[in-house]
């Protein structure tokens, strides 16, 4: 297959580009970005030839497959841009800004018979891919409350990357996207409803989604809470989370961890405990026993790139919708939608199963 990029910067070179080379058979034909910058930096990747426009990358390229890694309201014109020239997309997360926007991008792809994924490479790091396999077994049972936190000292205003310090609707619409994937990953469905509240911290005069609660009620006695704090001073957790199932806790924590325990505390079992993993570690626990299941690599969000990207392909040769499709990105687009409006109405946000 023939891979060309359209957005030649940080994501495209350090993430993309290595895991386009794993697949097999690839081959990388060229790059366009209207940045002179990022056309010098990928030149010295030796991955074809840096265009200034995605129009004179499609036409002198023909490529099979568009990687699109731009900002993303940019990514909806790509997409269909890139679909109109006969090419599979790969598409950076967020899918796009909204609902409609995917719906338009699904049905192109249907009608030139092509598939579009998106890169929620969360889903293929170690410490989450293991978790999804375990859940309904015996010893594990069917999921009941799933707990997600993400701690951050990072406030929206003080985003250093320009287009993401000007999105609207920033924290859960662009980082916390990987969050509600996973929920969407190990719940399995939508929820019914949506409530949540967003907070800017004390100073009333921002207009910023620095704190985020959200409640998802699937209707059938599960439940799911996310807490986002871009503002919080404590060491920084990137994404840990509690799926309580009926017969044990699925957790994993991504950041790193290194933690000893010695001694006892009140219904603690006595003894010494550690939790060791540079870039993030997951575990099954029944009650004071603790089992590990995983550990992440070191560049470890490279690695789930390259998971993501041989999976995706496999899926594609085998006539299969990947796992990150397009279809998936919608629904996770959806629930970030009705947690946007219930934030902004104060009401409690039904999400109809059939829509």
């Amino acid at each position: 297959m023939r891979f060309a990029f359209i957005g030649l910067g940080h994501a495209a070179r350090w993430l993309h580009l290595p895991a386009v080379r794993s697949v097999p058979g690839s081959e990388v034909v060229g790059g366009a970005d209207s940045s002179q910058e990022s056309r010098s930096a990928w030149r010295q990747l030796e991955a074809g030839p840096a265009f200034d426009t995605a129009e004179e990358l499609l036409e002198r390229t023909a490529p099979d497959v568009v990687v699109i890694a731009t900002p993303p309201d940019s990514h909806a014109a790509l997409c269909l841009q890139a679909l109109d020239a006969g090419a599979h997309v790969v598409c950076e997360k967020p899918f796009t800004e909204t609902v409609e926007e995917a719906d338009r991008i699904i049905e192109r792809a249907a009608e030139v018979e092509r598939t579009v994924v998106v890169n929620q490479e969360f889903r293929y790091m170690p410490i989450y891919s293991c978790i999804p396999p375990l859940i309904g077994r015996p010893g594990y049972g069917k999921p009941v409350f799933l707990h997600v936190t993400q701690f951050m000292d990072l406030a929206p205003w003080d985003e250093k990357v320009a287009w993401r310090a000007a999105m609207p609707n920033r924290t859960l619409f662009e980082g916390g996207v990987h969050i509600i994937d996973l929920v969407f990953a190990y719940m399995g469905d939508l929820p019914e409803r949506v409530f949540a509240v967003t907070s800017s911290g004390l100073d009333r005069t921002r207009d910023a989604d620095a704190i985020h609660l959200v409640t998802l009620d699937f209707g059938d006695g599960r439940l799911a809470q996310v807490t986002i704090d871009r503002l919080s001073k404590t060491g920084t957790r990137y994404l840990d989370l509690r799926l309580d199932c009926e017969e044990a806790s699925l957790r994993a924590s991504h950041g790193g961890r290194a933690y000893v325990q010695v001694g006892i505390k009140r219904a603690q079992r006595p003894g010494i405990r550690l939790d060791f993993g540079l870039e993030g570690l997951a575990w099954v626990e029944r009650g004071e026993r603790r089992k590990v299941l995983a550990r992440n690599p070191r560049q470890v969000t490279v690695e789930a790139t390259r998971r993501l990207y041989q999976d995706a392909f496999a899926h594609i040769e085998q006539g299969r919708e990947p796992p990150t499709s397009a279809g998936t990105a919608r629904q996770t687009l959806r629930i970030i939608e009705a947690a946007y409006e219930s934030a902004r109405t104060g009401r409690v946000v039904e999400i109809a199963s059939t829509a």
